[in-house]
């Protein structure tokens, strides 16, 4: 099976290495070419453009900054495409533009399912991520010698446009404990609490998560951390959220968005997740 991976960001990159390491036949493309060679990726295994990417591909993974780069690169690669191949979105697309792509290929002899992935860049190279599934079950059946690879498991959410949905509420959740998380730091802080005791407390409480023990660095590092997912990918996400129905009663998240435009007008935007808690210290 051949798989050809379209975004090779944090993410990307990592899920392409992963499946070079698990001795998949597989290819890459990135609008910015320097990204492949950055990540470690060997020449061999990069395509100039999408359209040479996909070419001959059994399996395509989109891993993308949103659901109109997603649409707008299928489209790119869309005579490239072999019949009958199966595209998997596996970035934070939102259910409308999910479905909106899955017509579009469906409609030119492709298949479509989405798989938004739950985890770190760390859970992308070692596979163990947590995967949401988006499609039908003979979909699944042709993604699952690819997406084992990939995660520790696959959760089957149903039709195309729910797992998109189930992936925002995951991050709605995630993005706003996030912006808490700097908050209470920042009072610890101001208490005179020192911030590494302060953290490594609530990773031994109750609270504890995943997201506590793989964002510790992020959190304590004296200058700006590495970015694995930027402010304003933080912002997309929950505007996207809040699109999920009209009126959504979701005061907590429009408090977090709120947080996060903070965080932009200083400045913070391009800035990995964890410098929300920036806005909390002295």
């Amino acid at each position: 099976m051949k798989v050809a991976v379209l975004g090779l960001g944090a993410m990307g990159s990592q899920l392409l290495l992963r499946l070079l390491d698990e001795g998949v036949e597989a290819v890459g493309w990135n609008r910015d070419r320097a990204r492949g060679p950055r990540a470690g990726i060997p020449a061999t295994h990069l395509a100039p453009t999408p359209a040479e990417a996909v070419r001959d591909a059994d399996v395509v993974l989109t891993m993308l900054t949103d659901g109109r780069a997603v649409r707008a690169v299928l489209t790119d690669a869309l005579a490239a495409l072999p019949a009958g191949a199966l595209v998997l979105d596996l970035s934070t697309s939102g259910p409308e533009l999910s479905r909106a792509t899955a017509t579009l290929l469906t409609e030119h002899g492709l298949r479509y399912a989405e798989t938004p992935v739950s985890g770190s860049v760390t859970a992308a190279r070692t596979g163990t991520l947590t995967l949401l599934f988006g499609g039908g079950a003979d979909e699944l059946a042709t993604a699952e010698p690819v997406l084992r690879h990939l995660g520790r498991q696959t959760l089957h959410i149903g039709p195309v446009g729910t797992a998109s949905a189930m992936k925002l509420c995951v991050n709605a959740l995630l993005h706003t404990f996030n912006a808490t998380l700097g908050e209470v730091l920042g009072a610890a802080v101001d208490a005179g609490i020192d911030l590494r005791t302060a953290y490594d407390t609530i990773a031994s409480s109750a609270i504890a998560a995943p997201f506590v023990a793989y964002k510790r660095d992020a959190f304590l590092t004296p200058d700006l951390p590495p970015v694995a997912c930027a402010v304003d990918v933080v912002g997309k996400d929950l505007d996207l959220f809040l699109t999920l129905r009209p009126g959504l009663d979701a005061p907590t998240v429009r408090t977090a968005v709120d947080v996060v435009h903070r965080a932009q007008a200083a400045g913070l935007g391009p800035e990995d997740m964890a410098t929300l808690a920036r806005l909390y210290r002295p």
